[in-house]
C-alpha cells in the first residue's frame, strides 16, 4: 500500500494522485490509502488510524505544499512516522520549489534526494513500483 500524505486544501490533486499512482501500477494491484477516500468515517482516534496506517505501508508519498508549511501539523506527523518506522518516503513540491521549503524552515526530514517537482509523478510512479513489487524490475 501507498500511504498518500497531503493537506486537505489539496484534496483534489490528491484524487488525482491517487488515481493516477493506482492506474500506472494496476498490474501490480498497488493500492493508494488517502484520508478522504479511505479513513473510516467513525474512527474516534484519527491520529493513532493515520499511525497504524503510515505502519503499514511499503511506500509513502508526501505531498508538499505551501499550506503544508502554513499549517500541516498533521502532515508533519505523518512524515515522521515514516521516518521512525523506515517506510521508504517520496515528495512531491507542489506550488513550491526546495529552496523555498529549506528557507521557510521545514524540518530535516525533508532531504533533497527524496524532493521531487509534482511535474515528476510519472518518474515517480515508477520509481515506487519495485518497492511494492520487489520481484519486479523498474520500468524504462
Amino acid at each position: 500500500m501507498i500511504f498518500l500524505s497531503y493537506s486537505s486544501e489539496h484534496a483534489f490533486e490528491a484524487d488525482l494522485l491517487q488515481f493516477a499512482f493506482e492506474t500506472l501500477l494496476q498490474d501490480i494491484d498497488a493500492k493508494v490509502w488517502t484520508y478522504q477516500r479511505d479513513q473510516a468515517r467513525d474512527e474516534k482516534a484519527i491520529a493513532r488510524s493515520l499511525k497504524e496506517r503510515v505502519k503499514q505501508s511499503k511506500v509513502v508519498v508526501f505531498l508538499v505544499t505551501p499550506t503544508t508549511l502554513n499549517k500541516g501539523a498533521t502532515q508533519w506527523m505523518e512524515l515522521a512516522y515514516a521516518d521512525a518506522f523506515d517506510i521508504p518516503t517520496f515528495v512531491l513540491m507542489h506550488q513550491i520549489k526546495y529552496d523555498e521549503l529549506k528557507s521557510r524552515n521545514a524540518p530535516p526530514l525533508l532531504l533533497s534526494g527524496q524532493c521531487n517537482d509534482s511535474d515528476q509523478w510519472r518518474r515517480l510512479a515508477e520509481d515506487i513500483r519495485p518497492l511494492l513489487h520487489p520481484n519486479l524490475k523498474q520500468v524504462t
